[in-house]
């Protein structure tokens, strides 16, 4: 088909229209929504999304958004910035410090996390613990609903910060916080992303204190790994439902082969994958694709499902993927960060002539160049469904079929 020229594209992205629907006291910081009535915010992301889809002429078809099945209290994965000042102490803050000695809340955390928090709070605020806060970058609180696992983010380790933290460890369990497990994270380059920082060359850079290695997932009949180190979704509540939908959308059957691309540690490439042929998930090398390998051994998958780590480039894509055959009916799930895929892999995955895609977007106003660019190599939207994976905010997650034209 010819090309589809794309120059009307942008001329507003999706935040601003939902700010042009919300009352000004909701404005402002990472929650803008999070004081709405829940149905009120849902027509507001519907009536945004139908127009931003209707202004870049997406096509397809856009379904209503799917509503939270927790619309507040429901992020299980929930960080503070640790930051002290000399004169009036500690504080817990979502980013930078914006008032000394407050202990930030969220409604959209459970309430078992801000207990959490106000107990570190207090902990860290005493004196005998004020080199420790000194050298805390983030406390990053990770798990289920009812077992947190506690991510102590640290610019150094000497003696008496070990001997500190193993104090905390023994007051964490005492505390009956619902906490199950507590690790030290080295981070010297005190990052501003609380878990992917640079690590150490040289020495100790992770150090677990107490519990177990892993978090467990259970979704449907799996039971998945992960390390707490690596992405996993913030929603836990919503993981079903869009495993489920994923499923329904993408369209499965055991003559496929399966490619999955940014897999972690095989959320989609497990559940999906175990009604195809085979499937073969690819991650950047790290902790995410080792449990990923470890799964598939422990669930006697490997070979059937294979992991391979890869920094997932037009050009590795090339050496990485399995070999086509004519024979082979391939699908594709696409699950890049927020930013987007790399240039050029769209076009390389398309090239593998797939019968069927699903590129899940997390970024509303991504996926405007990642359809122009399957579009452009001969794939249509078939079907569009919005998750609202984060209520209380703008942002949403969309899954998007695309079969050739």
């Amino acid at each position: 088909p010819a090309p589809i020229y794309w120059s009307y594209l942008y001329t507003m992205n999706y935040a601003d229209l939902i700010l042009q629907r919300i009352p000004r006291l909701a404005y402002g910081g990472a929650e803008p929504m999070a004081e709405l009535p829940y149905q009120q915010e849902v027509k507001v992301k519907n009536e945004a999304l139908r127009e931003f889809w209707d202004m870049n002429r997406l096509g397809g078809t856009l379904m209503p958004l799917i509503e939270a099945p927790m619309p507040r209290a429901y992020r299980t994965t929930t960080k503070r910035r640790v930051s002290v000042n000399e004169q009036r102490g500690l504080s817990l803050a979502f980013g930078e410090m914006t008032e000394p000695g407050v202990c930030a809340a969220s409604d959209l955390e459970p309430a078992a996390h801000n207990a959490i928090y106000v107990y570190f709070f207090n902990k860290l605020s005493h004196p005998a613990f004020k080199p420790f806060s000194r050298a805390l970058n983030w406390i990053v609180i990770r798990g289920n609903y009812t077992q947190f696992y506690v991510v102590l983010n640290i610019a150094k380790l000497d003696a008496n910060i070990v001997r500190k933290a193993k104090q905390l460890a023994e007051d964490m369990v005492k505390a009956n916080l619902g906490i199950t497990a507590a690790m030290l994270f080295v981070d010297p380059t005190r990052s501003d992303y609380y878990l992917e920082a640079e690590r150490p060359v040289d020495g100790l850079d992770l150090k677990l204190l107490f519990g177990p290695r892993l978090l467990t997932l259970a979704v449907e009949d799996l039971r998945l790994k992960y390390p707490p180190t690596v992405f996993s979704q913030v929603n836990e509540a919503f993981v079903p439902k869009m495993v489920s939908i994923a499923r329904e959308m993408l369209g499965a059957t055991n003559k496929d082969r399966l490619l999955d691309l940014y897999c972690g540690y095989g959320l989609f490439t497990f559940t999906l994958g175990r009604a195809c042929k085979e499937a073969f998930g690819i991650e950047l090398a790290g902790d995410s694709i080792i449990t990923a390998q470890e799964t598939a051994r422990r669930l006697n998958l490997a070979g059937r499902i294979k992991f391979k780590p890869a920094r997932i480039t037009a050009e590795s894509l090339l050496n990485q993927l399995p070999p086509m055959r004519p024979d082979q009916p391939e699908i594709i799930l696409l699950d890049p960060p927020r930013q987007g895929a790399d240039a050029g892999v769209i076009s390389t995955l398309a090239l593998r002539s797939p019968r069927r895609v699903l590129q899940i977007c997390c970024g509303t106003d991504e996926i405007v160049p990642a359809v122009r660019e399957w579009s452009n190599h001969g794939y249509r939207i078939e079907k569009a469904q919005p998750l609202d994976l984060f209520a209380g905010t703008p942002n949403l997650e969309t899954l998007i079929s695309l079969v050739p034209v």
